[in-house]
């Protein structure tokens, strides 16, 4: 199913649902800088969104926040319609590479099978049918034959595809990603797109923070334009106008191909 199409499917029905991710009013900062203020938006259900904007237009720290990572100085988030503490098994997260610890003593498949302990449990044994949808993260993102590498021994690429399938194996609702593509070649970016648009087909909520405008237009359905505040949001071809992106960069944008 293309772009075109699910946009499609979503604007006929998915207005009436809860959005999979809301926030109101919602300012942060870091280090005493606000970086958001007084956001509000609501990303649909069921959809590939993105976040888009400059660099320091606040994209990381708006799904930050979302997830609680870092504090809200004012606002309310919604995520899956609930305030996050009672959604966390439901919400996966996949951090950008440069906030994950490389050097750890863990393997590839130990990393994705963390993926199941928000279900089982830190101390309990994973059952035979976690050990199955584990195998079956590992093999929709092409890691199979990575299982008993030592993570610190993976490339960046390599690291953010065992990431992306520790998020498959909890088999949330909602899958937040931030800068999900750096250090991943332009064959992987788009076998992970397949990947993320057919959750989305089966109803999973995916929303990547991402900075290549063009794969976004092609790719992407709905977007979230930020330059410290919300510029535009909506689907993606009523937000990457000329007069949002020239809003949000300051400049006259480069010439978008569909």
């Amino acid at each position: 199913m293309t772009a075109t199409s699910r946009r499609g499917a979503a604007d006929s029905g998915l207005g009436e649902t809860t959005p999979a991710l809301s926030l109101r009013g919602v300012t942060a900062s870091y280090g005493g800088r606000t970086v958001l203020a007084d956001v509000s938006v609501d990303v649909p259900a069921a959809t590939l969104s993105a976040v888009v904007g400059p660099n320091g237009a606040g994209k990381s720290t708006l799904v930050k926040a979302a997830l609680g990572l870092i504090p809200a100085v004012r606002g309310r988030v919604r995520l899956l319609g609930e305030p996050l503490s009672g959604v966390r098994r439901r919400v996966a997260y996949v951090p950008q590479q440069d906030a994950v610890t490389s050097d750890f003593p863990i393997t590839a498949v130990q990393v994705v099978e963390m993926g199941r302990y928000p279900h089982r449990g830190w101390w309990r044994r994973l059952r035979e049918a976690d050990d199955e949808l584990v195998a079956e993260a590992m093999d929709q993102v092409g890691v199979v034959d990575l299982a008993n590498r030592p993570l610190d021994e993976l490339s960046g690429g390599q690291r953010q595809r065992v990431f992306l399938a520790r998020a498959l194996a909890q088999r949330a609702e909602l899958v937040i990603l931030d800068e999900p593509f750096t250090a991943v070649d332009a064959r992987t970016e788009s076998a992970l797109l397949d990947v993320l648009t057919g959750l989305c087909a089966r109803g999973t909520s995916v929303i990547a923070v991402h900075h290549d405008l063009r794969t976004v237009l092609r790719r992407f359905d709905h977007a979230v334009l930020l330059a410290g505040e919300v510029v535009a949001a909506g689907p993606v071809s009523g937000v990457l106008t000329a007069a949002h992106l020239e809003r949000a960069y300051g400049m006259a944008p480069l010439v978008l191909d569909s």
